[in-house]
């Protein structure tokens, strides 16, 4: 039980104290050292940090001096061991790897040294000063200003907005340090950013991977130094690289991989060395994990867990799934000349190898020059983060080299593992079981001792492998690696093959398929609606081995931030597998329905051939149901890829052919949350949002257009249409304006016209000035609107090129050597200022009305292009003021003239514009013809005529052709007029219009029989003229003018502007209040009864937990009081939200700090204009 380990814990600390050897006690140093090493000791605690692994199923905390878990607080425990993440149900206590090997102290005495990273105060190994004699964190390996260890998929939100990766932001994922001490080369040259430390190269093999690194230094338990040279190492001087592995696809989503490279960096030479890891397992939880069983298979090196009667009473009761505990790989031994892994793999000889991972060998000999000969940083041209060749010339260089895949640390198979050789489980409680006591854990590992395990208790354990040797640096063989994994199951059978596919991981150097990048989310919360848009981000994947795999995306819906509730598709065995998504967008491929490759009986949806889209509005449309104000949804959107199979190259599906099929791999989606159900972290494709009615007097902002003149033309004739649709008005600037441009390929068939938004707001940065590239706030600069200034001398004018280099696509900047800008000499950082725009959309194809162009400041950009052709739907006869301005324009009136009465109507001519048959010029002009009262031109043709064209485009007249059927020289039914152009020196035709007069009506009936039914003839009924109206035909007269529109396509001459400014009738709280009345504010639910649908799940083992009402339909501010029914002020609450947020939470808990009691309760809300409302709810047992 948890006070029962927490209370002998306490009483173990002053028993050890009291009972430790005097030489345990005694440092060996003078007062000055042993002030020194206090200080040291204090530094090294300094340095811890924690993280979470949560890339799948699988969350815990773990600590960078070696501990995984932390059982002995609520809040921390509920971060240990969690399975499924986030149900709350925690499957053990704590892990620790630990350390130790023999040796002779400075009395000659033989000493069993071991150091660990026990957590746990009570059990721990800890000085009389009250450090560990243990592991701590070699500094340097995580961002030192932050808390957290170093995760490869760490976001980038250090910016004062808290958006992950805004423009604030510097660049680096939050918890990396900026130069990794290991790799200080591994920086990318185009950001200044370094890339991840990983053990396969400069980037990670798992979807979430962790690093540290830790050392024993500070474990001056016993009368050994480890290296006489250096007194600050004590314990073995041991150094160990820390990583854990974890996937997101199904397949693995259960597991969680650590590995350990331990390295001996002291001049000690250890001939019997033992690696081992302790575990404390509870199946069940705390509460109930006194009826744990137990079984271990050596063969396997695995041991699993479970709950004896398949039911815990923990948490109103649940059934706990299996753990298991595998010894993943053992250290190996190159140094005793035999193959202790059997793989029988012949070395020169013909002999068994006993094969090492420093020997320069590829011993397995698989590593493949064609493949794998991509540099010491393992990544090569196919990479997606590939940043060229290596600079240390290993790339290509037709030998293998470390780093590089296939090949000595790269390389599982080149260790001769020794495999697990003790193995020990009693009873917590006993605690015979104890790192703290050195001798009695080594006793427990030699090798052979092997104990049965323990039945019915809460069950402790730990393994070893031993003995190897282990020499000191520089001998290559100083550095050995082992590896261990926590595997989940719904029950044995799916513990055993997701220990399978634990191993099938670990025989591919850990290289298992991987997902596409995330998209990056937002969501706008509506009435009754959420609707999420996001990113084209995860479309830029490219997988290391599949090429470009993309696929599409789901999107998930929960009201828990685990998304357990739509866990709901499961495997041949009845197991969960998949999330059940609300909403699907796939590329239209051909790949839809289920996935040829399946996973224990059941396959990934691929789509219907949707087509991508990048918005979705969930208003409660979907299997998931109805969406309720009030109630906190978690959303994910998940990119998947396309999976392979044989036929995928030849189908166009892969550009790669003769791959290994697989199965689609889906990235993951990770939300943190704390013990009152809390959210403390949102990875970039997950959101939280809470449905609600705006604020009265919220009126939803229009979209901007040129109609509406809030997008306004600076130049150019093209007729398409832009729209500004405002998607998230939270995000949107009040002071935003921005400019559209075109590229100019009007005239291109078929035509390709890009866009590009540009924000005309200036921005200026402070960097430090540096001759390596510094990121800036924006990508896309405007090269133009670039300029930098010294802070140390802002007079003075800096040259591109000569004193400064830019990268305009990634925003960044640096420094030339020799330049004229002063940058670091010491400690001494100068900074400079970098004024710039940018382009918050660049070179967008996605001009025929897709939703496909990037979101920027909560906007929205729609831009529908026309073909080049005439526009049947707008050439038309021009009528009253349009008339009266062209008229008086083209001389016909005086500039303030009406136009004259000659009552004469409208010519009613009928018309059809189209492309001159044949041969036809497109040009993208519009016309006016005009007509006179007398003849005033000749046509191409060498025919005269009443009338002119004008060129309105070019405001210039235009030569035209005249086909006069009756050869009056007068615009007359069956006419034609066609614009030209020059073509060679010629007059071309180029568009047309035909005029027909007008046909009179003939207006018919049926002819009837007798009976007054039909008269038919041969099926067909006989009709007669009845009536004839006839028409009247009115011509062109002097005076008309006839426009012949054409819709032009966009061109480089097209420039738009647009701001926000308008948005702020809609969006200032004040515009609101002005509109809104308080006739709709209600209390939800009402009555309150127990609890509410919407309050978030609690994981205290006792307690109430939030409640919660909500007060709706608010104004943006106002002042909210309850009151007891004989009127005693129970609590105030002040609103002022967003003008889209008209509620505000109240967690029934008075003004004193008490939960209130059931009964009836009025509410009064008053808004700074004096406007009141009261009303009434109740709260009901």
């Amino acid at each position: 039980m948890i006070w029962v380990k927490k209370s002998m814990g306490l009483l173990l600390i002053g028993f050890i104290l009291f009972m430790y050897p005097i030489d345990k006690l005694w440092s060996g140093g003078s007062k000055k050292e042993n002030a020194s090493i206090k200080l040291r000791k204090t530094l090294g605690r300094e340095h811890r940090k924690e993280g979470i692994h949560d890339g799948n199923n699988v969350l815990t905390i773990f600590f960078n001096y070696g501990d995984i878990g932390n059982w002995w607080g609520d809040a921390d425990r509920l971060q240990t061991g969690i399975y499924p993440k986030g149900s709350g149900h925690s499957y053990f206590a704590e892990f620790t790897p630990f350390v130790g090997a023999e040796v002779r102290d400075r009395y000659n005495i033989t000493r069993h040294i071991f150091s660990d990273g026990l957590g746990d105060v009570g059990r721990a190994d800890m000085s009389p000063q009250g450090y560990q004699w243990g592991f701590e964190p070699i500094p340097g390996y995580a961002d030192e200003d932050q808390d957290y260890i170093a995760m490869s998929d760490a976001r980038d939100d250090d910016g004062p907005d808290k958006i992950p990766n805004s423009g604030d932001d510097d660049g680096k994922p939050d918890s990396w340090p900026w130069v990794w001490p290991d790799r200080p080369d591994w920086i990318d040259p185009r950001s200044g950013v370094p890339f991840w430390s990983g053990q396969y190269g400069a980037y990670s093999r798992a979807d979430q991977e962790s690093y540290f690194r830790m050392n024993d230094y500070f474990n001056d338990e016993f009368q050994f130094w480890p290296d006489p040279d250096d007194s600050s190492k004590r314990g073995l001087a041991i150094e160990v690289e820390v990583r854990g592995y974890q996937w997101a696809d199904p397949a693995a989503e259960d597991i969680i991989i650590f590995t350990y490279w331990v390295n001996n960096t002291g001049k000690y030479t250890y001939e019997r060395t033992v690696f081992g890891m302790y575990g404390d397992a509870d199946v069940g939880e705390q509460q109930d994990n006194s009826d744990d069983l137990s079984e271990f298979n050596k063969d396997d090196d695995i041991v699993y867990q479970w709950d004896s009667n398949l039911w815990s009473n923990a948490d109103g009761g649940f059934k706990p799934a299996y753990f298991g505990w595998k010894f993943l790989e053992s250290p190996g031994d190159p140094l005793d000349g035999e193959d202790n892994d059997g793989d029988g793999l012949p070395g020169a000889d013909g002999n068994p190898w006993d094969e090492s991972q420093e020997d320069r060998i590829d011993n397995d000999m698989d590593w493949d020059p064609t493949i794998d000969d991509v540099g010491t940083d393992g990544k090569g041209p196919s990479h997606p983060e590939y940043p060229g060749p290596d600079h240390d010339g290993t790339e290509g260089n037709g030998v293998p080299d470390p780093g590089e895949p296939n090949f000595e640390y790269t390389d599982n198979d080149e260790s001769d593992q020794i495999g697990l050789t003790s193995f020990a489980s009693v009873d917590w409680k006993l605690q015979t079981i104890y790192l703290a006591d050195d001798e009695l854990t080594w006793q427990q590992t030699v090798p052979g001792t092997f104990t049965k395990p323990e039945q019915l208790v809460d069950i402790v354990m730990h393994y070893g492998s031993a003995y190897f040797k282990l020499p000191p640096r520089p001998d290559p063989n100083s550095r050995r690696k082992f590896a261990i994994s926590m595997v989940m199951g719904m029950d044995r059978d799916d513990l055993i093959r997701n220990a399978k596919t634990m191993q099938q991981i670990y025989d591919k150097d850990y290289n298992f398929a991987r997902p596409p990048l995330k998209p990056n989310v937002k969501a706008v919360a509506g009435d009754g609606k959420v609707t999420l848009y996001w990113d084209k981000f995860a479309e830029r994947s490219r997988d290391p081995i599949y090429g470009y795999d993309f696929e599409g995306y789901v999107i998930y819906r929960a009201t828990d931030p685990g998304f357990i509730e739509n866990n709901i598709i499961t495997d041949t065995y009845g197991n969960p597998s998949f999330n059940k998504p609300v909403a699907q967008f796939d590329l239209v491929d051909g790949l839809k329905g289920p996935h040829p490759i399946g996973l224990d009986g059941v396959q990934f949806n691929m789509g219907n051939d949707e087509g991508l889209q990048y918005v979705f509005v969930d208003s409660g449309q979907t299997w998931a149901g109805p969406i309720e104000n009030g109630q906190l949804y978690f959303y994910a959107v998940c990119s998947y890829d396309k999976g392979y199979d044989k036929d995928f190259y030849e189908r166009g599906l892969s550009e790669i052919e003769n791959l290994l099929p697989h199965a689609p791999a889906i990235c993951s989606k990770r939300i943190q949350f704390d013990a009152t159900g809390v959210v403390t972290f949102l990875d970039v494709n997950t959101v939280m949002v809470t449905p609600n009615a705006p604020a009265a007097g919220f009126i939803q902002p229009p979209n901007l257009k040129v109609e509406n003149q809030m997008v306004r033309r600076l130049s150019g004739t093209a007729t398409g249409e832009i729209v500004v649709e405002p998607m998230d008005p939270l995000r949107i600037p009040v002071d935003g304006k921005y400019q559209i441009t075109f590229n100019d390929t009007s005239h291109i068939e078929p035509p390709d016209t890009t866009f590009y938004v540009m924000d005309l707001r200036v921005y200026t940065d402070t960097v430090a000035v540096d001759t390596n590239f510094v990121l800036l706030n924006h990508k896309n600069i405007v090269p133009s609107s670039l300029s930098v200034l010294s802070l140390d001398d802002p007079s003075k004018i800096f040259q591109i090129d000569v004193d400064y280099e830019v990268g305009f696509e990634l925003g960044n900047i640096r420094a030339i050597k020799g330049g004229g800008l002063p940058y670091q000499d010491g400690d001494n950082i100068h900074y400079m200022a970098v004024s710039y725009q940018f382009y918050p959309i660049v070179d967008s194809p996605y001009i025929n009305g897709e939703g496909a162009n990037e979101f920027f400041d909560g906007l929205r950009l729609f831009v529908h292009n026309d073909e080049l052709e005439v526009s049947r739907q707008r050439s038309h006869w021009l009528v009253g003021d349009s008339l009266q301005h062209y008229m008086a324009q083209y001389g016909l009136i005086g500039p303030d003239d009406q136009i004259p009465d000659r009552n004469q109507k409208t010519p009613n001519f009928r018309f059809e514009v189209q492309r001159y048959p044949g041969n036809g010029i497109k040009v993208p002009y519009d016309f006016h013809i005009v007509f006179y009262d007398s003849i005033v031109s000749k046509s191409a043709n060498n025919k005269y005529c009443n009338f002119r064209i004008f060129n309105i485009t070019t405001d210039d007249t235009a030569d035209f052709a005249f086909f006069d059927v009756n050869k009056d020289s007068l615009v007359n039914d069956q006419d034609v007029i066609s614009p030209t152009t020059l073509v060679n020196n010629r007059k071309t035709p180029t568009w047309q219009v035909k005029f027909w007069q007008p046909e009179d009506i003939i207006i018919t009936r049926d002819s009837l029989d007798a009976a007054g039914e039909p008269v038919t003839k041969d099926g067909d009924t006989l009709r007669i003229i009845v009536d004839t109206v006839f028409v009247e035909k009115i011509a062109p007269k002097p005076g008309d003018i006839f426009y012949m529109a054409v819709d032009k396509p966009f061109s480089s001459n097209d420039v738009f502007e647009f701001n926000t400014n308008s948005y702020n009738f809609y969006l200032s709280k004040e515009e609101v209040e002005h509109r809104s009345e308080l006739d709709d504010v209600a209390v939800v639910p009402n009555p309150y009864v127990v609890t509410a649908s919407w309050e978030p799940k609690h994981f205290y083992t006792s307690g109430r937990g939030i409640r919660k009402i909500d007060f709706i339909h608010l104004p943006p501010r106002c002042t909210i009081k309850i009151f007891t029914l004989r009127g005693y002020l129970v609590d105030t609450i002040e609103h002022d939200s967003y003008v889209t947020d008209g509620s505000e939470s109240w967690d029934l808990v008075s003004k004193d700090g008490m939960e209130i009691a059931y009964g009836v309760y009025f509410y009064h809300v008053s808004t700074p204009s004096g406007d009141k409302r009261i009303g009434k709810f109740a709260v009901i047992k």
